[in-house]
């Protein structure tokens, strides 16, 4: 029988080995680093009885510390104490999930929608109406953000209201509305053109 094959990876398989526990399936696969000595790279693949995935990873391990796997999983996560896992830390940890999206022509008019139905000469439940037009929701969702009727007059309120749905910062519409000719200062108005005077 002819030895494993190197893959184009630098991997070279050794087994794989499929664990069925409780109700769920885990397949392991071992390889050995062709770069690197005495060195393994574990992948793990596991999936409930919904066919969801459980558990996926990699590992790259010294062959020293294949025995130091199992006391350290029960080390770290005790199966009688819940575990505490801290999620890393990411660009944009903590801020609406389409923060670092680019605006794209379909975002950019969604934004001018909405923002030119906010003219506060218009009567609060219209704002709210067009609002929610503009950003396909209902109009109770924009009625709450807003919290009060007043609240549809204020500049502030208004970015804060459509961020909100837009899943943006505040910032981000604030920065945006100039660029597409709106003054952030005026909701329902055009950017004001400042006409040189001669002197």
């Amino acid at each position: 029988m002819s030895s494993p094959q190197p893959d184009d990876d630098g991997t070279q398989l050794e087994f794989t080995r499929t664990v069925d526990l409780d109700d769920s399936r885990y397949v392991l696969t071992a390889s050995t680093d062709t770069t690197a000595a005495d060195t393994l790279i574990i992948e793990v693949l596991g999936a409930g009885p919904d066919a969801e995935v459980s558990i996926e990873g990699r590992l790259t391990v010294r062959s020293s510390a294949l025995e130091h796997l199992g006391p350290m999983f029960s080390e770290v996560f005790p199966v009688d104490q819940p575990a505490k896992v801290r999620k890393p830390r990411r660009r944009g940890y903590g801020k609406p999930t389409r923060s670092y999206q680019p605006w794209t022509d379909e975002l950019k008019a969604t934004l001018h929608a909405a923002w030119m139905v906010a003219d506060p000469a218009a009567p609060p439940q219209k704002i709210v109406d067009g609002i929610a037009e503009a950003l396909g929701t209902t109009p109770d969702t924009v009625k709450d953000k807003f919290g009060t009727p007043e609240a549809t007059r204020e500049p502030a309120k208004v970015i804060a209201v459509i961020a909100g749905l837009m899943q943006r910062t505040d910032g981000a519409i604030s920065n945006q509305l100039p660029r597409q000719d709106l003054d952030p200062e005026r909701p329902g108005h055009p950017a004001q053109q400042h006409e040189e005077v001669e002197t």
